[in-house]
């Protein structure tokens, strides 16, 4: 009996891996893919299979669209994913007002905090995603840097997850199809500002994805995840043994911040923090093909006292009364 319960355990332990840990642990693993190619070729030489092998193998998974590495076995893999990472944390979805939200409207989700990873995007909305109001389920796209679509691995995780690149044009497509468009609006900036103890909120600059939705005629919801600030713990290179101007640079010119980060016993899955995403009221939205520059900067300020409000309102029932700071 004693060790049926442990191959359970270890059974159980390898799917959560599989499940939610592989995620980062693809992003680790891309990482190292094209200087172990190039090791292969200086140790083995190029008379060997194997570099020549593993250099097809980096091209293919590279290369080869995103669309053919999509099917069944990818739209069953993601289902079963979401399902073991939302019973992982746990992770849970409270929407305001659901009623609000109608099935032929398209919607621009502001989803904060970024932390050093929104693990808790494409849990809760993936495309396939239960978690979610009906109004929502089956079109739902996060939005995530177009760097992360040049990476093996990486970017065939994310699309099958519905995830799709961060640029005006998809975004404005996403709309015109009436579907949802999850970003976080802090970006590369919001990391840079993170700090222990406290949760952070980068928006003041970020007028972009407000103009879109002005242009779509698509109402903006604040969205805030609790908990997920320490689903991983991080490490950001800084002062005084690195200038802050050259993590920024390096930041600018990767599109990704040079982050350090573990979870549970230092490896790649999250730790084990309950998450709470909450879902605030549309902000509605009048469409203007050229929006004044004080309409974009009215509704900017709108959706920042609305966050504001929704964070205050949850913090205590769904976080650890933490101080939000909005830069």
């Amino acid at each position: 009996m004693l060790v049926q319960d442990l191959l359970h355990k270890f059974f159980d332990a390898a799917l959560e891996f599989i499940a939610v840990g592989i995620y980062v642990s693809s992003i680790y693993t891309a990482g190292l893919l094209l200087p172990g190619v190039i090791s292969a070729f200086v140790l083995l030489g190029p008379t060997s299979a194997v570099p020549w092998v593993a250099g097809a193998l980096f091209a293919i998974l590279t290369f080869t669209p995103l669309p053919l590495c999509t099917g069944r076995f990818s739209e069953r893999f993601i289902q079963f994913s979401c399902r073991r990472a939302a019973a992982y944390f746990p992770l849970s979805v409270v929407c305001e007002d659901a009623g609000a939200f109608l099935s032929d409207h398209g919607y621009v989700f502001g989803f904060c905090p970024h932390s050093a990873l929104p693990v808790a995007l494409p849990a809760a909305f993936a495309t396939n995603s239960q978690l979610l109001p009906k109004a929502l389920r089956g079109r739902t796209h996060g939005l995530a840097s177009s760097v992360c679509f040049q990476v093996p691995i990486v970017r065939q995780l994310y699309w099958w997850l519905g995830v799709r690149p961060a640029t005006r044009s998809v975004m404005q497509q996403l709309l015109a199809q009436r579907r949802v468009a999850v970003l976080v609006p802090g970006g590369v900036k919001e990391v840079l500002k993170m700090e222990h103890g406290i949760e952070v909120a980068y928006l003041s600059t970020r007028k972009g994805f407000v103009r879109i939705a002005v242009q779509c005629g698509a109402p903006i919801v604040p969205v805030w995840a609790f908990g997920q600030t320490r689903a991983y713990s991080w490490v950001r290179p800084g002062p005084p043994l690195v200038p802050s101007w050259l993590v920024a640079r390096i930041s600018r010119m990767f599109g990704a911040v040079p982050i350090y980060m573990f979870g549970a016993y230092g490896t790649s899955m999250p730790h084990r923090e309950r998450i709470m995403v909450v879902i605030g009221r549309p902000i509605p939205v009048q469409q203007m093909d050229d929006p004044p520059e004080e309409v974009v900067s009215e509704l900017l300020r709108k959706f920042m006292d609305d966050l504001q409000v929704l964070y205050d309102k949850h913090k205590d029932q769904y976080g650890r009364g933490e101080e939000l700071r909005i830069f």
